[in-house]
């Protein structure tokens, strides 16, 4: 354990550990959270049981309001409380979180921790949280995970609540935690203080990195040496797996097999005609959500791993493809173009353009023990850029810099 003033941590997460529907968000909070807690600080995470379309985390057996302390793996880990959502099936189809309990824990209980920090915005947790912590006198930081600007999906919904329930949670941030330069840059145009704004990236959880295993996949679809592009993430407009599926046609390499693997959030169908229009069905597999091992075992399967998203602040999955030792394609549009330039490991092509997404995977299929040693070159800087250990030591500065204010 590093020796560290300890302080009393706070995270609210409208998503936690196990809920791999939903993001990257869950895992990076996990991977933060149990850091800090071998840092020495005292951390709890309160969050809801949103954990995929069909099933919910945990809640302790009679008492549905305050969820249990969780197993964790460390001697000391973070005290995680689950708050059961009034509807899965809202927070599915439309994120609509409505936590039974999490308002009264918040009211009687965020007065005892030194600083709070809230993650993702135009949710109610996060709203409930920043009120409290105004009502208590407790700086809390945002960090909103790319989801400030109203972009994609339920714009007009999210609009509304910004001006009723989410009033002055944004205005009122001690700090801004953005995980890019991109999403800086989004914070300044809504408004944040550059000055009050740090740039930490999101925590990767290298444990789990050590022992990746392989052949899973492969194994699982019936594959041998097929050249295999694999794409892993939710099936939403702004991941543009059209442009994937439109860039895999043209390749024009029967032998090859593209698997996209993630939770249809309402664009799966759409998805799947497209695949059937472009004559791909025997070359396409579409899989649910591959969770812990298995997504890193899909991973590391692949010969390259597709994520040519827009508006996407930073993107989790290149990253730990690159750990796996698999090299990435990625868009230009945003903060993941930029990661993946910066520790190199892939090819950044311009977003929505599947003639440069095609010709970039070609590239790579054609030369793939070469592209191999490129991803492996980068795990390094991935490593000491996205560890959760040096982002939670690096989070300290500003917690301090909070509480001292």
């Amino acid at each position: 354990m590093i020796s560290v003033r300890s302080l009393r941590l706070l995270h609210v997460t409208p998503f936690y550990g196990d809920a791999w529907a939903y993001g990257g968000i869950p895992r990076a909070v996990a991977a933060l959270a149990r850091a800090q807690s071998r840092r020495g600080h005292q951390v709890t995470v309160a969050t809801t049981d949103a954990c995929s379309a069909a099933s919910r985390l945990p809640v302790a057996a009679g008492d549905p309001i305050r969820g249990p302390r969780r197993a964790t793996h460390e001697l000391q880990g973070p005290e995680v409380r689950v708050f059961g959502n009034l509807s899965n099936r809202l927070v599915h189809r439309l994120q609509f979180l409505l936590p039974v309990g999490l308002h009264s824990f918040l009211r009687d209980e965020v007065g005892r921790f030194d600083v709070a920090h809230l993650h993702a915005v135009h949710n109610l947790p996060t709203s409930l949280a920043a009120h409290a912590c105004l009502h208590a006198r407790v700086p809390y930081l945002l960090q909103t995970h790319g989801t400030a600007p109203l972009i994609e999906r339920r714009r007009l919904a999210k609009w509304a609540f910004d001006h009723t329930l989410g009033r002055g949670v944004f205005e009122n941030a001690a700090r801004w935690i953005a995980i890019s330069d991109a999403e800086q840059r989004q914070l300044i145009e809504l408004g944040a203080p550059a000055e009050r704004i740090r740039t930490i990236p999101s925590a990767l959880d290298l444990d789990e990195l050590d022992l990746i295993p392989r052949g899973q996949l492969r194994a699982r679809l019936g594959l041998r040496d097929e050249p295999l592009v694999v794409y892993l993430g939710q099936l939403i407009p702004r991941k543009r797996v059209d442009v994937l599926i439109h860039a895999f046609a043209a390749l024009a390499r029967p032998e090859a097999r593209l698997v996209i693997v993630g939770p249809d959030m309402g664009s799966g169908g759409e998805l799947r005609e497209l695949v059937q229009r472009c004559r791909l069905n025997d070359t396409v597999t579409f899989l649910d959500t591959l969770a812990g091992q298995a997504r890193l075992a899909a991973l590391a399967d692949a010969d390259v791993v597709a994520y040519a998203s827009e508006d996407e602040v930073l993107g989790l999955v290149p990253l730990e493809a690159l750990l796996c030792g698999t090299p990435v394609v990625v868009g230009n549009d945003c903060g993941s173009g930029e990661t993946i330039a910066k520790v190199t490991g892939g090819r950044v092509v311009p977003v929505g353009d599947a003639p440069a997404l095609a010709r970039a995977l070609g590239e790579i299929l054609d030369a793939q023990a070469r592209w191999r040693g490129v991803a492996c070159q980068a795990q390094p800087a991935v490593r000491t850029g996205f560890g959760s250990a040096s982002v939670a030591a690096r989070l300290d500065d500003v917690y301090f810099e909070v509480v001292s204010a």
